[in-house]
């Protein structure tokens, strides 16, 4: 008797402890397709737009990756952080006197499954209100959304912004 008292306390905690990591394990949540992620990304977005307002191109770029793809709705697009450097460069000291972002909103979504074409991996959504000064006396007011990718390293590798051109090609017109 005294036998089996020993091995029945000897067994209770086992079990328990075994009984305790299925437990652990079975209740543990399956990744949701899309959660939100990391409000770190914002921050990156908002450093993104301070460094576009004040011309300071080369810290724009840091966040980006090499490899880094700069879309925008109209179809048109610029490949290489080196390209995308020197576009806007030249924006900056050529065309646009001064660029506001106001009223920025932003969104960061984690995608643990690619679904219909849309690759896995973080992404910071971004709308704002903008207003655009350029060199030629001409000003205007739009919203853009912006959407950016982020690689395995918290880089940029790909950005899309929607944007109305229709104003922006009109203070750009020659008259």
């Amino acid at each position: 008797m005294k036998n089996s008292a020993i091995l029945l306390v000897i067994s209770v905690p086992l079990w328990a402890c075994n009984t305790a990591s299925k437990v652990e394990e079975t209740t543990l949540p399956k990744p949701q397709p899309i959660e939100i992620a990391d409000a770190k990304y914002i921050g990156i977005g908002k450093q993104g737009l301070e460094d576009l307002s004040k011309g300071n191109i080369d810290h724009f770029i840091n966040s980006m990756a090499d490899n880094v793809v700069y879309k925008w709705n109209n179809g048109d697009s610029i490949s290489g952080k080196a390209n995308v450097a020197a576009f806007w460069k030249d924006r900056r000291a050529n065309i646009i006197d001064t660029m506001i972002f106001k009223k920025d909103i932003w969104l960061t979504v984690k995608v643990n499954e690619t679904v219909k074409n849309i690759p896995y991996g973080i992404y910071l959504m971004g709308w704002f209100d903008t207003s655009i000064a350029y060199t030629n006396g001409n000003n205007i007011k739009l919203s853009i959304h912006t959407v950016y990718h982020f690689d395995a390293n918290d880089k940029i590798d790909f950005v899309l912004q929607y944007l109305d051109r229709a104003p922006i090609n009109a203070a750009l017109a020659k008259k």
